[in-house]
């Protein structure tokens, strides 16, 4: 029997039939530069005129990038959430300031905690609610609430769009109609909601995650991190690591020189990385 997975793009229709209600940057997150979000150029551009990198975060526009990129300090930081918050901070505030930093803070001291020997899906949530800012706590136990009382990803996501959406996102012709999804107060949170629900079967998780609508591939994304961190890579998919793999060749082959490196050669590196880091400790 070949096993059926369906991926919905949304859970319900859009609030509005026009697509440019639903883009507060007028069309921004469809400007890419060299297969870059115009933030990833914008930090660029900082950087190259000389700026602190602990300086070009601020006044970037408030996405989600450095949540998305922010998965390697928490392996770095293995069993060590309260460092990886600490440098997941400092990293994110090369892209990021304000919540979208301090959520990928907390993501990275989650996955250093999955890490852990006797590393639970709840325990993850509790030391992500631990290490983050006020506002984003507030995200995550106004989110956290609403998984408690849902006994479905169904039921949990109807009543996240009902309820959450609305105060994510900082515009300043506010409209209830209107709201834009790439925020880590979004998305994070959302996706400890459904690891809540069924974060047990990871790929079940995942996609739940990919079916969510709004920033879905983020929270599959995110939802793929911990998992992975908490339960392995043999806990995933096969033919799912293998299409990634496959979608990854131009990148495998600039950072290993090899089209037919893999995913498994990355995490070497991350290991050689850890080994370094564990012996310049010793030294000290």
């Amino acid at each position: 029997m070949v096993e059926r997975i369906e991926f919905r793009t949304t859970r319900r229709p859009p609030a509005s039939s026009n697509p440019e209600d639903h883009d507060l940057f007028g069309n921004l997150r469809s400007h890419k530069v060299g297969g870059s979000h115009i933030s990833e150029k914008i930090v660029k551009m900082k950087l190259e005129i000389g700026m602190n990198p602990w300086e070009t975060g601020k006044g970037q526009p408030p996405v989600g990038c450095a949540s998305m990129a922010i998965a390697p300090i928490g392996i770095i930081n293995a069993g060590d959430p309260a460092q990886a918050y600490q440098d997941g901070f400092n990293i994110a505030s090369i892209n990021q300031e304000g919540v979208n930093r301090d959520a990928a803070a907390s993501l990275a001291a989650g996955i250093a905690s999955a890490f852990l020997p006797d590393a639970t899906v709840q325990t993850v949530l509790d030391t992500m609610t631990r290490y983050s800012s006020d506002i984003f706590r507030r995200g995550i136990i106004l989110t956290m609430d609403i998984a408690h009382k849902s006994k479905t990803v169904d039921e949990f996501v109807e009543k996240f769009y009902e309820k959450m959406l609305d105060w994510t996102w900082p515009q300043r012709n506010w409209n209830k109609e209107r709201f834009f999804s790439g925020n880590s107060l979004e998305f994070i949170p959302a996706a400890m909601g459904i690891l809540h629900l069924c974060g047990e079967d990871p790929n079940e998780s995942i996609v739940e995650g990919a079916s969510f609508g709004r920033d879905c591939d983020t929270i599959a994304s995110i939802i793929g991190q911990i998992v992975g961190a908490l339960y392995g890579a043999s806990a995933l998919r096969r033919d799912w690591i293998e299409t990634c793999e496959r979608a990854n060749e131009d990148f495998f082959e600039e950072l290993e020189g090899d089209r037919k490196a893999n995913f498994y050669s990355m995490a070497q590196r991350l290991v050689e990385a850890l080994k370094k880091e564990k012996s310049r400790l010793e030294e000290r």
